[in-house]
C-alpha cells in the first residue's frame, strides 16, 4: 500500500480524475491474510476513498468478519468516496520522518483530509493547518474522524494528531 500511496501522489490523481474517469490504483485487499492486517486495510481504502478509485472487492461477503464488515461499509468514508465533486485527493505535505497530509475538496464546501502516517516504525505527530488547505480566515472548523464516525475537535488555524506507523486518520472538516 505504501508503494502505491507514493506512486498515486508522483502522478496527481486530481489532474485524471472526473466524472466517468478515474484512476485504478490495485484492486482491494482488505484484510488480506498474512499481508494486509486490519491498520493497513484501513488505510489502503482511506486512500481508494480518497481519490474516487474503484473499490473492487473480492470477498466472501456472507462470512465478512466484523473488522472488515467496518471498513468496506463505513457509509462516511463512502460519502467522501461518491462526492459528487469528483475531485481526487491530493497530497498537501510530507514530512521527513514519514508524515502525510492528504486533502480532497468536497461538494458542500467541506474538506476531507488524511492524516497518514507512512513510517514503520514509531507514531508520529501530523499536523495539518487549514490555511495549508486554502482557508485563511476559518473562525471556527468542525473536525470530525469519518473512522470513529464522531467529532473530535473545534478549531481555529488547524489539527494535530498522534498517528500510529502505517495508519491513518480521515477527516471531514467544516467551517462553522
Amino acid at each position: 500500500t505504501a508503494e502505491i500511496i507514493e506512486w498515486m501522489a508522483d502522478l496527481h490523481p486530481s489532474k485524471y480524475v472526473a466524472p466517468n474517469q478515474w484512476m485504478d490504483p490495485d484492486f482491494l485487499e482488505t484484510m488480506f491474510p498474512i499481508t494486509m492486517n486490519f491498520t493497513h486495510s484501513r488505510t489502503e481504502f482511506t486512500f481508494w476513498a480518497l481519490w474516487s478509485a474503484p473499490l473492487f472487492v473480492a470477498t466472501d461477503v456472507m462470512g465478512m468478519s466484523e473488522e472488515k464488515k467496518s471498513i468496506l461499509t463505513n457509509v462516511e468514508v463512502l460519502a467522501v468516496h461518491k462526492d459528487p465533486l469528483f475531485i481526487a485527493g491530493e497530497r498537501v505535505k510530507k514530512g521527513a520522518h514519514g508524515q502525510q497530509v492528504w486533502s480532497r475538496p468536497l461538494s458542500n464546501g467541506d474538506i476531507a483530509v488524511v492524516l497518514y502516517n507512512a513510517n514503520n516504525i514509531t507514531a508520529l505527530p501530523i499536523v495539518v493547518q487549514w490555511e495549508e488547505l486554502g482557508w485563511k480566515n476559518a473562525a471556527m472548523v468542525s473536525v470530525r474522524d469519518l473512522w470513529l464516525q464522531q467529532d473530535v475537535a473545534k478549531a481555529r488555524v488547524g489539527y494535530q494528531a498522534i498517528v500510529e506507523p502505517n495508519d491513518v486518520q480521515m477527516l471531514r472538516l467544516s467551517k462553522l
